[in-house]
């Protein structure tokens, strides 16, 4: 087994596992993707022996087993595409599942703004939306969320909650770190930056050992944790 496959086994199910879970035929699963209902997958394994997500592109991956591989959240998406459907409020689905994500993501965000990092683009220093800078974020978030960008790099992407506050960390974290490349901290930089890389560590997946060297985890978790390790052995 390589260790994409432990990896992907780990974290992910693959589309029969997935139709299996959620009750549905695979056709019915990629309708639903086809139809910009539900993300699409995270990773996929061709026969090729290549591995492809939107995030990192296509990369080798010899003797990793093909196919398509979803978060579990996936499931809770699922129900809530179903329920949207059922409900046949609206003959566009996709705008009512994107309005009720925007609402959503939109809120996890002011509550953001407010203890976590100040979005100034979104946000006025009275805490009212700017619409134009929200819209940027929250129409931005629900195209990354379809292509499977966000099961790929969140920890547990069940809500739109769940996502902005990872999104949010990882903003703030590069931020006050010059994109993980800062190499002297004071003591009181040294203790918050750590507790935000704790924070951001456990908001965000630990990435596939084919992609990890070049992810946002290896910059802001382990290569920041090493320039804190040694500003403070420096000083």
């Amino acid at each position: 087994m390589t260790e994409l496959n432990r990896y992907l086994g780990k974290h992910f199910l693959n589309e029969v596992q997935l139709a299996s879970a959620s009750a549905m035929h695979i056709d019915e699963l990629d309708a639903l993707i086809h139809d910009r209902l539900l993300p699409a997958p995270s990773y996929v394994v061709t026969n090729a022996g290549n591995v492809c997500s939107f995030v990192f592109g296509e990369m080798s991956a010899p003797g990793s087993t093909p196919g398509r591989y979803f978060p579990p959240s996936q499931l809770a998406w699922i129900d809530r595409a179903r329920r949207a459907i059922a409900a046949g409020a609206t003959a566009d689905i996709e705008a009512s599942l994107k309005a009720q994500f925007t609402v959503n993501f939109a809120t996890a965000l002011a509550t953001l703004n407010l203890s976590t990092w100040r979005l100034r683009d979104s946000f006025g220093d009275d805490g009212a939306p700017i619409a134009g800078g929200l819209r940027v974020r929250t129409d931005a978030a629900w195209e990354y969320f379809l292509n499977g960008t966000f099961g790929l790099c969140v920890a547990n992407p069940i809500s739109e909650a769940h996502i902005a506050y990872k999104e949010v960390l990882q903003e703030k974290l590069t931020q006050i770190s010059d994109n993980g490349s800062q190499t002297v901290f004071s003591p009181q930089q040294a203790q918050a930056t750590h507790e935000l890389i704790d924070a951001y560590a456990a908001a965000s997946m630990p990435f596939s050992p084919i992609e990890y060297a070049s992810s946002s985890r290896k910059r802001l978790v382990e290569d920041l944790r090493a320039n804190l390790r040694a500003s403070a052995a420096a000083a």
